[in-house]
């Protein structure tokens, strides 16, 4: 167990130390930017770990950004809140997006029924 919590910590810190420092406002914008750009090369070193061919497009953009390039099949994979649904289909005030099943499945039914 040691062992695996030194490989994980690791590889945490390597995503962190791999991401482009750039001063940001808010403190909350520091931290989930941080835990977006570190969970993106996560992926991306397992994927290539693993011998998965892969462009490297971490640092795409902003939120509607990156939306239009999964949207247009520019983009495969991409770790994203599922609370952001109610951003991408303007739809802030459901109480759907305060459960996190509730908040997956109307994601879920919403992202079919406008990008299938």
């Amino acid at each position: 167990m040691p062992l695996l919590k030194l490989w994980a910590g690791s590889l945490v810190m390597l995503a962190a130390v791999s991401c482009r420092y750039r001063r940001l406002p808010p403190l909350k914008s520091v931290q989930n930017r941080y835990r977006r750009c570190a969970t993106r090369n996560i992926i991306l070193q397992v994927l290539e770990s693993h011998g998965v061919p892969t462009v490297n497009k971490v640092q795409l953009g902003t939120t509607p950004v990156v939306r239009g390039a999964i949207t247009s099949g520019e983009l495969d994979i991409y770790p994203e809140y599922t609370g952001n649904g109610a951003f991408f289909f303007k739809d802030e005030n459901d109480a759907a997006w305060k459960n996190a099943q509730q908040g997956y499945e109307k994601v879920k039914k919403l992202d079919s029924e406008h990008n299938s």
